[in-house]
């Protein structure tokens, strides 16, 4: 037997390797396997199954490891080639290398039902932990993880062994394969003629995701709710847990290697059996091994995090989310993308509205050009009436540390990381320049460039501006909470509970504006909206509409929230302040198809080793024969030695096949097909 193996290499092909006798029954479609290829071991996963072949090599082994269901693989292998990216780079990125073996208990009732009742009425005023596991278990239809039952009932494992020792509650290996799922208040039977794509626009969207989900689970169907960050993620599993009979699952690419594993092997073995299951995840659960998925929630579409921009393929969860069979897709946003809201406009999506008529909050914008104070009276004020009223305040601000970017006086340059490219930014404490993607730290404050030591630092960052509230409010409990620095599940603790409520200011970058309401915080104000304007990017009025609307629907209703800007006129700040996603809609829409850019336009950007484009002479040639706009090659704007270019279609099958005739004359050329900046 001849086993097609897709290898872990930029090569688009897989290779072909004789699987010896021994390891046949071990060798199907989706395994990982190591083999000899150019005389050194590599892993790669069995794409295809042969009878013969001209010039196989040798399979060595065939991994234990988790492995890809056939359905799963083929959806990785087309979103791959979709976004013209070597299919066996994706696939053994995606894949989790090991398995955690389970030592998860699944407890039930082991008793009648009067002998349970009776013990719950005994235990209600001596023992309300054990009352209220022992209610919540007797209303399952199958033995409940305990795990997810720790995290809904805030129980530790004493109380279960107690029950255990007191032959209240048991312990199952595993939960029954032929239970049935409970389903809720939320069921409906009813969905709209053009419901495989919806779009649910609001604060106020969980109650129709959770009739939407019971009704999926109802059908016997899994569901699948993506979220930007994982910090929203792991809020989103806890709500869902409180409102849902069945368990739900997270996943995301920092969990631990064998975590992951074993998440996507009780996915890919029990697929199809048993009781439905719900994920909550970010972008990398679309490839879970699902058999029967059918509905796929993508919470926050607006959001950025779901474009993968860090490496190949350079995929948009929310695109990629539809291209699975048979799937109804619902969006959901505060201020939805151009792109999706458009798309509800002409039809194509089902647009629902949610009710948000009770939700009102006092709002008002603080001119930084007449006040020049880091820190305004108003937001002073504001942040005091509210911490007297015993009420919390939220500060959110466009970036990390104590300024945005460091600039050379003598030559004007910001000063970058020579590694990554980004601006270094100054931490006051080391009195050093980092680069806060990388972590490299320049002790020499000089510009690289021209060597001059006069700089100039420009711009607010979180830590500056906690400082500033520190003295000011000295009794008050801080938490300044930043995306990029929630790396591990500590730091996801302190921060959730920060959010949930140990912290009376919370100072953080925009990841604190995601997700609904906190409980308890009657204030909002949004700090260095103006770098977000003033960004490269065609997308950058849209940004800062996104990012105000959603800080300040983290605000309780009847609170307060103030912007400080330089732009008080803008119309992205005038229209997020009154909360008119419409007229913003129709002013920006109107620019972008001046300017022919997304919606009304298809985009691809192009990026390349200098010496390998020759000249834009010979990309127009190539291009010649496509229906397209042409722009560059140009200096990249960050990356040194490299030239990108921009093509724009109105066709997306053309833009995608005048991609493939570039990739096929240049080589080593990236292609980021629909990219989220330029």
């Amino acid at each position: 037997m001849i086993a097609r193996v897709l290898l872990s290499l930029p090569i688009d092909r897989g290779f072909d390797f004789t699987v010896p006798e021994s390891l046949v029954p071990q060798a199907v479609i989706g395994k990982r396997v190591i083999v000899r290829f150019n005389d050194k071991e590599h892993e790669g996963i069995i794409a295809e199954l042969l009878d013969a072949s001209d010039h196989p090599g040798p399979v060595l082994r065939v991994s234990e490891a988790p492995s890809f269901s056939e359905d799963a693989l083929e959806f990785c292998v087309n979103t791959a080639e979709h976004y013209l990216c070597p299919a066996g780079l994706f696939i053994n990125r995606i894949l989790p290398r090991t398995v955690t073996r389970s030592t998860e208990r699944y407890l039930a009732i082991s008793g009648d039902l009067e002998k349970t009742t009776s013990a719950i009425e005994a235990r209600v005023r001596r023992a309300p932990r054990q009352a209220a596991l022992l209610r919540f278990l007797l209303a399952q239809r199958s033995p409940y993880p305990e795990s997810q039952l720790r995290d809904r009932l805030g129980t530790s494992r004493s109380v279960a062994d107690r029950l255990i020792e007191l032959g209240l509650i048991c312990e199952v290996t595993q939960a029954s394969d032929n239970a049935s799922p409970q389903v809720g208040r939320h069921r409906s039977k009813e969905r709209p003629a053009n419901a495989d794509r919806m779009l649910i626009f609001g604060q106020s969207r969980m109650p129709e995701y959770l009739r939407i989900i019971d009704e999926t689970l109802f059908e016997g169907k899994d569901v699948l709710f993506l979220a930007p960050e994982i910090l929203l993620a792991r809020q989103i599993q806890r709500a869902l847990l409180q409102d849902l009979h069945v368990p739900a699952d997270v996943y995301h690419s920092n969990l631990p290697e064998g975590e992951r594993g074993k998440l996507w092997e009780e996915i890919r073995i029990t697929a199809g059996h048993g009781q439905p299951r719900v994920v909550v995840g970010t972008r990398s659960a679309l490839f879970l091994p699902f058999a029967s998925l059918g509905l796929i929630i993508v919470d926050e579409e607006q959001d950025r995090s779901y474009k993968q921009d860090e490496m190949l393929p350079h995929y948009h969860a929310r695109d990629v989310a539809t291209a699975r069979d048979s799937v109804h897709v619902v969006y959901g946003s505060p201020a939805p993308s151009l792109e999706s809201f458009h798309l509800a406009l002409s039809g194509k999506v089902n647009l629902v509205r949610s009710p948000d008529s009770g939700r009102a909050i006092r709002t008002s914008i603080i001119d930084t050009t007449r006040e020049k104070a880091l820190l305004s009276d108003a937001l002073l004020d504001g942040i005091d009436r509210t911490l007297s009223a015993g009420k919390r305040a939220l500060v959110g601000v466009n970036a990390r540390g104590h300024f945005q970017a460091v600039l050379c006086k003598k030559c004007g340059h910001p000063l970058r990381c020579p590694r990554c490219g980004i601006n270094l930014t100054y931490d006051v404490k080391t009195a050093q320049l980092v680069c806060r993607v990388c972590g490299t730290a320049q002790s020499r404050l000089a510009c690289p460039r021209c060597g001059a030591r006069s700089l100039r630092f420009v711009g607010t960052g979180s830590e500056r501006v906690e400082e500033a509230l520190r003295s000011r409010f000295p009794s008050a409990r801080y938490a300044r909470v930043e995306g990029a620095a929630l790396a591990n599940r500590s730091r996801w603790k302190k921060a959730e509970s920060a959010l949930a409520g140990a912290a009376d200011i919370i100072v953080g970058t925009p990841v604190i504006a995601k997700g609904g309401p906190l409980p308890n915080v009657g204030f909002a104000a949004a700090i260095g909206v103006d770098g977000i304007l003033a960004r490269p990017d065609f997308r950058a009025t849209e940004r800062a509409y996104q990012y105000l609307t959603g800080l300040l629907g983290r605000v309780e209703n009847g609170g307060e929230a103030i912007v400080q800007t330089n732009y008080p006129d803008h119309p992205a700040i005038v229209t997020a302040i009154a909360g008119d996603y419409d007229r913003f809609y129709a002013l920006e829409s109107a620019e972008r198809e001046a300017l022919f850019y997304p919606p009304f336009s298809h985009l691809a950007r192009l990026l390349a080793a200098r010496k390998r484009w020759q000249s834009k002479t010979r990309l127009e040639k190539l291009l010649g024969k496509y229906d397209l706009q042409i722009i560059g090659p140009v200096a990249h704007p960050v990356r040194t030695g490299l030239d990108v270019a921009l093509l724009k279609g109105k066709d997306p099958a053309v833009v995608r096949a005048a991609c493939e005739c570039v990739l096929a004359e240049i080589p080593g050329l990236e292609i980021d097909i629909d990219p989220e900046r330029i």
